[in-house]
């Protein structure tokens, strides 16, 4: 696999909607950050029938012997991200994550360390509250209460061996449960003694922690919209409130998609659908 110097990586799986997000993600922070390089990571075959190499947005349709059969198929994904990144220095993104403003300053934290992460809105392993209790009480048993928790939604890296490391006990480490991937990560983290670099919040911020700046100030850079926000449509609301052309745009591709059995998508029929105007569909 060629690499490249430095990019940002989507993951969307299983859902339709997070692909959508995510759509909607990478072509906002193509709008913030005109040259950075974006690849988005996908098992959905609609991936390769979208025109995303005009917007400079990389597909990567997943082989079938990539997909792991497990109901946390993101999950699986992410902790292994590492072996699935073109980039030597890799900032990955959420799908749920809106890009607000330009992110050129994040890549310097690399010169403080190989993986940078934002703390948790929870910032700690005692305060954690959405992992099933049994795996934060085995956690619990080999890590300190006070041990940070980071919030693996925005990751920065650079293709290093202690990265390699950290990416291959971090799989392990879900293994033994499959479910969400944090304390996983915070295991991994104190196993492989991987030293990590505190990012700025305002990179990893959730609406609710930026309401008071988030629409009169440009101090918010990448706006988190977890806790189920896809799903209910919340996210759109806010892609439609920064973003609407994006969100008009990667919203009648997917409405596209839903009109027809996927053995009928063809790529000539795609681009006839694009070019028509909304009215006259």
């Amino acid at each position: 696999m060629f690499v490249k110097s430095r990019g940002v990586i989507y993951c969307a799986t299983t859902s339709l909607c997070y692909l959508e997000a995510a759509l909607i993600s990478a072509m906002a922070l193509r709008q913030q950050e005109p040259d950075l390089p974006i690849t988005l990571i996908s098992e959905h075959p609609l991936l390769e029938l979208l025109p995303l190499l005009s917007y400079g947005i990389t597909p990567r349709l997943l082989k079938v012997n990539e997909v792991d059969s497990t109901s946390y198929l993101s999950r699986y994904i992410k902790t292994t991200l590492n072996t699935l990144s073109p980039y030597q220095d890799t900032l990955f993104l959420d799908a749920d994550i809106l890009p607000l403003q330009p992110i050129s300053p994040l890549w310097d934290h690399l010169c403080l360390g190989d993986f940078g992460m934002v703390a948790d809105r929870l910032p700690t392993l005692d305060l954690c509250d959405h992992i099933a209790e049994e795996e934060k009480e085995y956690t619990l048993q080999r890590l300190p209460k006070e041990t940070v928790q980071f919030n693996s939604g925005v990751m920065l890296w650079r293709n290093t061996a202690a990265t390699q490391a950290l990416f291959h006990r971090w799989h392990q480490e879900w293994q033994k449960f499959q479910k969400h991937d944090q304390l996983a990560l915070m295991r991994a983290i104190a196993t492989t003694q991987t030293s990590v670099t505190k990012l700025p919040n305002s990179y990893n911020i959730s609406p609710t922690d930026s309401a008071s700046v988030l629409f009169d100030s440009h101090s918010v850079h990448l706006l988190h919209c977890w806790g189920g926000m896809v799903g209910s449509g919340k996210f759109r609301e806010f892609a439609q409130t920064f973003y609407p052309d994006i969100a008009d745009t990667v919203g009648n591709w997917v409405e596209w998609q839903s009109l027809l059995p996927l053995s009928k998508i063809v790529e000539p029929s795609l681009n006839d659908y694009l070019s028509a105007s909304p009215r006259s569909r």
